[in-house]
């Protein structure tokens, strides 16, 4: 009877790699990413890159190289976000992994006669909801047309609300005399 052997696998991935199952390495960086798989560059893709880093992880669970939650948790995504990619990809292709354009899908609302009526609600003292009501844009839009959009992190003020602060002040000035 022979006796049977057993060899340890060599460490296949390359250095710096994170392994994400036995024998699969996973490498990301400022200018792309890379997978290897038993050794071999299997996926890549540049910085930037969002529909082949989506490719590459929907194509390692479907060639069961590694499970859905090893996959999502190397891509850092939740596995529910990698079946959505799965079936994106099995609806529309590759084109189904690219990411949809964020903000605005249509022209501005906010023509040069809206912002002028926008304006003179504002002077004539309408809330920004007000605005807003009657003039069927969002309470944001209103704050755009009117110059009154925070920087990130800092709400925006208004001129009403820093008026009525300074009335109620004044108020209290003169009740506490």
């Amino acid at each position: 009877m022979a006796r049977m052997l057993s060899q340890i696998p060599l460490p296949l991935l390359p250095a710096g790699a994170a392994e994400i199952a036995p024998g699969v390495g996973f490498v990301t960086g400022d200018e792309g990413g890379l997978v290897t798989v038993h050794g071999l560059a299997t996926f890549a893709w540049d910085a930037g890159d969002e529909a082949g880093r989506r490719l590459a992880a929907v194509q390692l669970v479907r060639l069961r190289a590694a499970s859905q939650g090893q996959v999502a948790c190397a891509f850092g995504v939740d596995p529910g976000t990698l079946w959505r990619w799965d079936q994106a990809l099995a609806a529309d292709g590759v084109a189904g992994l690219v990411p949809s354009r964020r903000g605005p899908k249509g022209a501005s609302k906010l023509t040069p006669q809206l912002v002028e009526r926008i304006t003179g609600l504002d002077a004539a003292g309408a809330t920004l909801r007000e605005i807003a009501a009657e003039t069927g844009v969002s309470t944001f839009s209103v704050r755009n047309a009117l110059g009154r959009v925070a920087p990130a992190g800092r709400p925006a003020v208004s001129e009403n609300l820093i008026r009525m602060v300074e009335m109620t002040k004044a108020a209290l000035r003169n009740t506490s005399s």
